[in-house]
């Protein structure tokens, strides 16, 4: 009888993709904030992902699915069981409030527009450094996020150690990796993804999901 809360097929990858980058971006943020982890080139990955604007497919927006991997083994699970443990219930609560952002976000013109001056100032540092992890980029996006997606509700609290949350530059990594989150939110939205539907759909969400992994599989 709830048939037409599930949303069609024909996208059904695009949105597993998309949520998986959502949940690649909560498993990073999750590591600055408790244990103080880098994520090196993901986050170089998730940059790019901001910035792809003009991508001609979910998959080439949020990058190679090596940088996926993590995140859609854990999709399956998260989505059928649940959070087993405080871990999990995080980065579900993170996931959560990303995609509840993203759809507060498309309905508020302010805010996409200071996106997309914060995205266009990045490209413009990117072509001059000529490196997306140069920190003056990160602080960009992470004062865009700030300006942008601060100014919406639920704002995301993060959890974890005071030295790392305290500190300006995994501060501003954490920001822009919510960022990239909240754009992974948006993809999955424009392909028809919501929250109804990915648990109606969750069956099919995992047989992509494996799919992905076994078809992908790096030796």
């Amino acid at each position: 009888m709830w048939d037409f809360l599930i949303p069609k097929a024909d996208r059904r990858r695009d949105r597993t993709l998309a949520l998986a980058g959502i949940i690649r971006s909560a498993l990073l943020v999750q590591n600055i904030a408790r244990n103080g982890e880098q994520p090196g080139p993901l986050l170089a990955t998730c940059i790019h992902s901001i910035l792809s604007l003009d991508s001609a497919s979910t998959r080439q927006a949020l990058g190679d699915i090596q940088s996926l991997r993590q995140a859609l083994a854990l999709l399956c699970p998260l989505l059928q069981r649940g959070p087993a443990n405080a871990q999990e219930a995080e980065l579900l609560r993170y996931a959560m409030a990303m995609s509840s952002l993203s759809k507060r976000l498309l309905k508020n013109q302010s805010a996409t527009q200071r996106v997309h001056e914060g995205i266009q100032q990045a490209q413009r540092q990117i072509q001059h450094f000529g490196d997306p992890l140069q920190s003056s980029v990160i602080a960009g996006l992470a004062q865009t996020y700030t300006e942008a997606i601060g100014t919406l509700r639920p704002r995301i609290i993060v959890s974890g150690d005071s030295r790392y949350l305290s500190d300006a530059d995994d501060a501003a990594r954490i920001r822009t990796l919510l960022l990239s989150g909240i754009r992974a939110a948006v993809l999955w939205r424009q392909a028809g993804g919501h929250i109804p539907g990915s648990l109606l759909e969750r069956r099919g969400i995992c047989q992509e999901a494996e799919e992905l992994l076994s078809t992908n599989n790096s030796c």
